[in-house]
């Protein structure tokens, strides 16, 4: 014979806090996973900023080569 309690469908503190544990635990993997997308997104974000840098600073002293040759046929 079943209870008031399960007559009602209603859930005791236990089964509240279970269900809450469950919902964070799926909340914090969600977030987790994100972050490391995040972070691998970055790096490679951090990796190409280098590599432009890099570049720059080529292009920087071919611009500086091309004004002394400029300035020396004047």
């Amino acid at each position: 014979m079943p209870s008031y309690h399960d007559t009602l469908q209603v859930r005791d503190m236990k089964e509240i806090l279970k269900d809450n544990v469950n919902n964070l635990e799926h909340q914090l993997t969600h977030a987790n996973s994100r972050v490391a997308s995040l972070t691998e997104k970055l790096g490679n974000i951090l990796a190409i900023h280098r590599d432009l840098e890099y570049h720059l600073q080529g292009i920087e002293i071919y611009l500086s080569d091309i004004k002394e040759l400029i300035g020396k046929g004047e």
